[in-house]
């Protein structure tokens, strides 16, 4: 199973419209995750132009096409694979109300099927999200248009040849002839990234070992909700629409009042139809009210 955790009121929202939401990523807590891919793509490129002077062209356009790249309209619904814990009680649940609603993973993933979203784990390991940009920095070379020279070639140059070559490559990959292959290669580079920038996360929130489904560009319409400080774009997913018997589990949060707040989401349930739901309270000896 994978695991929702949100406040009383949140389950009252998601028995009651069958639905959960997913948040434009750009307006969650962690606005900065999409910076996070990006500055690893943005390093690499930069690197690539200034010590290779043999591709340094292609480190420009690189680098170029990413200041010049459209971020997706992405939105995320998180999910955890683990249930009843402390940190996810703390972090995303109000004092004594929270709630962990445990939902049949392959359920989520047919719906997301049904409705072109994807269903990913998040990426929190620092080598894995190096090795998955440089992965698609060095397809983005393979599709690129290459220097008219070996390098071997251009290593025999002088200096004034060298710089002669470096101009001329770039100019084929900016406006020459081959400028067509060269867009192509770095558009489907930029996509990649767009792709797979919502996955990664700083390692510092691995515990939370996070599950998305991730919707960009949908076609549905937006709805609007407030925070302390903004407005939260969010798109409904039906998901309880299409499986009502997706929810499996739902656990109690840390609270004083457990046994009364059981027996109302018994009532909840039974009176929106959701039978054979496991209903539980957690076990962690928490007191945070």
């Amino acid at each position: 199973m994978l695991y929702h955790y949100t406040s009383l009121t949140g389950l009252i929202g998601v028995v009651s419209n069958k639905s959960i939401w997913a948040s434009h990523c750009e307006f969650l807590n962690d606005s900065s995750e999409f910076h996070h891919a990006l500055s690893f793509a943005k390093s690499y490129s930069g690197n690539i132009f200034m010590e290779d002077d043999y591709i340094a062209a292609f480190g420009w356009v690189v680098r170029d096409s990413l200041e010049k790249m459209k971020k997706h309209d992405v939105f995320v619904s998180s999910f955890s694979e683990k249930p009843d814990l402390l940190s996810q009680w703390r972090g995303y649940c109000p004092q004594g109300s929270g709630i962990c609603i445990g939902f049949d993973d392959e359920k989520i993933r047919a719906f997301c099927e049904n409705h072109g979203y994807k269903l990913e784990k998040c990426i929190y390991d620092t080598s894995a999200q190096e090795k998955r940009i440089l992965k698609y920095l060095n397809e983005c070379l393979e599709k690129c248009p290459k220097p008219q020279l070996t390098r071997d070639e251009y290593d025999a140059l002088d200096a004034k040849g060298q710089v002669e070559q470096e101009i001329g490559y770039r100019a084929l990959l900016e406006t020459g002839e081959h400028k067509e292959l060269a867009d192509i290669a770095l558009s489907e580079f930029c996509e990649k990234i767009n792709e797979t920038a919502p996955l990664m996360k700083d390692f510092g929130f691995h515990e939370e070992a996070e599950w998305r489904i991730i919707s960009r560009n949908p076609s549905v319409k937006n709805e609007f909700r407030s925070s302390n400080s903004h407005i939260i774009p969010y798109i409904v997913l039906p998901i309880l629409e299409e499986f009502k018997d997706c929810i499996k589990e739902i656990i109690i949060g840390p609270n004083p009042a457990k046994h009364r707040c059981k027996s109302s989401i018994e009532h909840l349930l039974k009176s929106n139809g959701f039978n054979n739901v496991d209903l539980k309270v957690s076990t962690i000896p928490f007191n945070s009210w």
